[in-house]
């Protein structure tokens, strides 16, 4: 289980065999930023990253990177969260993207489009800010969207964030009540003591429903960055 664990981690954030350029297993491989290179190559900026880490931070160390496709800052600092099946993965943050980061290219284009289409779930509390995704805001786990070709398709692991509340509706009728019931029993309660959200396909079902609703930032990075790296 723990060696699972631990090929999940490397296979959310690196994700790719050319990123890694084969040279060691996936589970043998420490968290690397990746180098500037292999950042532009695929339309993104460094120099525009938020919070890039830098080896000199409190969420990264100076080491030697496995190979040119990473720099020499090694990501100390994971988080445990679920992918779109449910299934426990853990992730590094390197940075925050927002839309000056995206290069004037087509590679810049391309990295938009992969960044708009894969989502990043985020659980705010009710009784906190419903944008603001610090851990101190957070009733529970991220939940990644990996369907659709993610391993291959998303070399940097780009995400759009969006925000995922329950809404009056779900506390306010006999549907909702039962839903929540039925949720809570299969998957546990969060912080807020509603009931935990551990798939892609129940927050597809409950926003059918009208049970959660989905907000995301302004694109044009008004309320704050719009994408993780």
């Amino acid at each position: 289980m723990r060696k699972l664990m631990f090929s999940l981690f490397f296979l959310l954030i690196f994700s790719r065999v050319d990123a890694f350029g084969g040279d060691l297993p996936f589970d043998r491989l420490p968290a690397f930023d990746f180098s500037n290179h292999f950042l532009l190559k695929n339309g993104i900026d460094p120099a525009k990253i938020l919070n890039r880490v830098s080896g000199n931070d409190a969420n990264s160390v100076v080491d030697r990177s496995p190979n040119a496709n990473f720099r020499n800052v090694r990501i100390t600092t994971t988080t445990v969260g679920f992918n779109h099946s449910g299934d426990f993965l853990s992730y590094v943050v390197s940075g925050m993207v927002t839309p000056d980061a995206f290069t004037n290219n087509a590679a810049g284009v391309k990295a938009h489009a992969i960044a708009n289409f894969y989502r990043a779930y985020i659980f705010p509390k009710a009784d906190g800010k419903p944008l603001a995704p610090p851990l101190s805001n957070r009733r529970q786990d991220n939940l990644f969207d990996t369907r659709n070709g993610y391993f291959k398709n998303n070399p940097l692991g780009l995400w759009r964030l969006v925000f995922v509340h329950y809404t009056d509706a779900a506390f306010a009728t006999e549907d909702g009540l039962d839903t929540l019931v039925k949720l809570a029993e299969r998957n546990g309660l969060d912080l807020d003591g509603t009931p935990i959200i551990r798939t892609v396909s129940e927050i597809e079902e409950l926003e059918k429903a009208g049970f959660v609703k989905l907000l995301t930032r302004n694109e044009d990075g008004s309320q704050g960055f719009p994408w993780v790296l």
